[in-house]
């Protein structure tokens, strides 16, 4: 993964980590797309890797929103719990 992947997945994880640290019974962070991806079909770069992080930490993601940013990315919204 490239450097901003890398600090992305880094944080999340530590978020969801901490999340569960402090007892929290559900998790919801922002994945937001590349500014690099091209609007093509196809897998959006790190967020599975970022889900599956969040997932190895003991959460489970329960529900799934997506939205736009104001460039007309998109931006997903999973609500994770624990597991």
């Amino acid at each position: 993964m490239g450097w901003i992947k890398d600090a992305k997945m880094d944080m999340v994880t530590k978020e969801a980590q901490r999340a569960l640290q402090e007892g929290r019974a559900v998790f919801t962070p922002k994945l937001n797309t590349p500014a690099t991806h091209g609007g093509l079909s196809g897998s959006i770069p790190g967020w599975a890797e970022m889900i599956e992080a969040i997932e190895a930490s003991g959460w489970v993601m329960a529900q799934w929103a997506v939205g736009n940013d104001k460039q007309g990315r998109p931006e997903a919204y999973p609500l994770f719990r624990r597991r």
